[in-house]
């Protein structure tokens, strides 16, 4: 049985999320799921190569009102077929 080394739970949301890399490449994704240290982003027909560690910004896409979501920075924490995992930058 997989052991959960998380810090906090995991909530089921699908939204769109813009990710942006280092070099200002921009891909849209759906999350999968979100917790209040990171969120994984489900690939859909355009899978993105970044290393681990590596850092990105993160934006949602539509909100509720005319002001657009604040942007913010993430680590690649992991790699996967499905997507990537990656935990909020926060300070």
């Amino acid at each position: 049985m997989a052991t959960n080394n998380r810090d906090s739970n995991r909530v089921g949301l699908v939204i769109d999320i813009r990710l942006t890399t280092d070099n200002a490449v921009d891909h849209i994704y759906k999350s999968r799921n979100i917790s209040d240290n990171g969120v994984f982003l489900e690939y859909n027909d355009e899978p993105v190569t970044l290393a681990i560690g590596e850092i990105v910004v993160l934006q949602v896409c539509s909100m509720l009102g005319d002001e657009p979501a604040p942007p913010v920075k993430a680590e690649v924490v992991r790699m996967t077929k499905e997507g990537i995992g990656l935990r909020f930058i926060l300070n």
